[in-house]
């Protein structure tokens, strides 16, 4: 049986310090810092936020210990951390001379505005601990972890697996509606925060360690999530949350080949990934060679693109290393070798959602989506995967007789363009007010079309008026329309027929 891995904190000043905690809550810190104290925060201001507090009262000092790493006078941190006297956590906190100061971030956390509160407790970041990290620094919240966080799908599940889990934060995401969650890491410190995150927040995760699928071994989950060390390097190990020691995008494919088999049947995986983009292969191709005869469907959204050299400077950045400086340069420079030796272009980041099916012919589509969506995302998956199931189980003459009905939240907005004899039209647009908010160049045929979608009405019936309109065949209409017919049902502008007792569609 593995060793446990405790929090940072005995039982006693753990219970303190939980107690001590209790109206430190992100509802709380928003109303201490009001809405200019807000906005420092949300720019990284660091200083703007120090500026809205004012007084000693135990909230701003908590503020400030604990969110600013700032030393705090030491009668001060007594009231505000009581019952916990500073000298029993040395762990987290440093008494000396000029004060108390924290050793670690402990910030409150809420799955959203007015939601049971939570605290993670991590390293302090860069910003407030200036230079280059230690190689075994454990990430707190970023925009990384609350992007997962918002992409994964909240359904209830039994077993739930969060690898690499870091601070913990997705593990109390899972908490939420997971009977059981599993937390691992490679790093010990990582698991010991992890611990202490969960102590804290009233959570029981099972806590794992070893590099990524090892704990684990032949297990499987009804749902994984993963932020791993997905960065795209030589290969270097230099920091825990970073590097797997996997040269280019090694981590990444190995997880995404791997997760199918850790699935339940019906189980979904979800986790954060870079990929190399080369001249001599699409970045879709490459994502769809790893996932071809896994026995799942997928979904995998490129959000941004990189261009070598602002990968690395993204990254050396987030380790806390300063341009200009010797480490800098040296760092830069092999890292760009390696890329140009590789013949890598460009990186992409996105997110990869797997089902898994065990069917010969699944699901999958691989795509730019570098807009806004609605959040959270995780909650526009379940029908996107529903609408795609549908299209595969029906053909073209299935699809001619079926009832479709259109999405509420569709907007059509038309472009013109003035020449000289006035304005002319120039594009068509669809748009979805919510959800994926994909937006669509489409003509007046498809306009009209998608206009007669109310449910009531086959589609075949809607086609045989349009070729009536149009003063051609029923066939050479089909033939041009249903391939845009069902990309506008995969991406939610159009909704299959409701079946089933639920009478939801499917």
């Amino acid at each position: 049986m593995s060793q446990p891995h405790l929090p940072i904190l005995d039982a006693g000043p753990l219970d303190a310090l939980r107690a001590a905690l209790a109206g430190f809550t992100p509802d709380c810190v928003q109303a201490e810092l009001g809405l200019g104290g807000q906005a420092a925060h949300a720019r990284g201001d660091l200083l703007g936020v120090e500026r809205a507090l004012s007084g000693d009262d135990p909230l701003p000092t908590l503020i400030r210990l604990f969110l600013l790493g700032l030393p705090v006078p030491a009668h001060a941190a007594r009231a505000a951390l009581a019952p916990l006297r500073p000298e029993d956590a040395p762990a987290l906190l440093e008494v000396g001379p000029d004060g108390v100061r924290a050793r670690l971030e402990v910030r409150p956390y809420a799955a959203a505005h007015g939601d049971d509160s939570w605290c993670v407790v991590s390293d302090f970041g860069s910003d407030v601990r200036p230079g280059p990290l230690a190689a075994d620094h454990v990430l707190g919240i970023g925009a990384a972890s609350l992007t997962l966080a918002q992409a994964t799908v909240r359904q209830p599940v039994q077993r739930a697996l969060d690898l690499g889990t870091g601070c913990g934060v997705q593990a109390l995401h899972l908490s939420g509606h997971a009977a059981s969650v599993t937390a691992t890491d490679v790093s010990e410190r990582a698991l010991r925060l992890a611990a202490t995150t969960a102590a804290l927040s009233g959570q029981h995760w099972e806590l794992r360690g070893g590099s990524l699928l090892e704990p684990v071994a032949a297990e499987q989950f009804d749902l994984i999530v993963a932020n791993p060390p997905f960065v795209v390097s030589p290969g270097c190990i230099g920091y825990d949350y970073r590097d797997s020691g996997l040269a280019g995008d090694g981590v990444s494919r190995t997880l995404v080949t791997a997760l199918p088999d850790r699935l339940r049947p019906g189980g979904l995986a979800q986790l954060l990934a870079n990929w190399v983009i080369t001249a001599d292969q699409p970045w879709d191709e490459r994502i769809g060679g790893w996932l071809a005869g896994r026995g799942v469907d997928a979904w995998v959204w490129q959000r941004e693109i990189a261009e070598p050299g602002e990968y690395v400077s993204m990254w050396l950045r987030d380790a806390g290393d300063q341009p200009g400086t010797a480490r800098w340069r040296t760092q830069y420079s092999e890292w760009l070798d390696w890329f140009a030796t590789h013949g890598v272009l460009a990186v992409g980041m996105g997110l990869v959602s797997m089902w898994r099916t065990d069917r010969a012919d699944p699901v999958l589509v691989c795509e730019d989506v570098p807009h806004a969506v609605e959040q959270p995302a995780g909650a526009h998956l379940p029908g996107w995967i529903r609408r795609h199931r549908w299209l595969a189980e029906h053909d073209d003459r299935a699809l001619l007789k079926a009832r479709l009905r259109r999405a509420d939240d569709l907007v059509r907005t038309r472009q013109e363009l003035a020449g000289p004899d006035g304005w002319y039209p120039a594009a068509s647009l669809l748009r979805q007010s919510h959800a994926m908010r994909w937006e669509l160049q489409i003509d007046d045929a498809v306009a009209a079309v998608v206009a007669a979608c109310t449910g009531e009405v086959q589609l075949g019936a809607t086609v045989a008026v349009l070729a009536a309109a149009l003063r051609t065949s029923d066939h050479e209409v089909s033939s041009a329309l249903l391939p845009v017919i069902r990309d506008l049902i995969g991406r939610g502008f159009l909704e299959p027929p409701a079946s089933g007792p639920d009478g939801r569609p499917r």
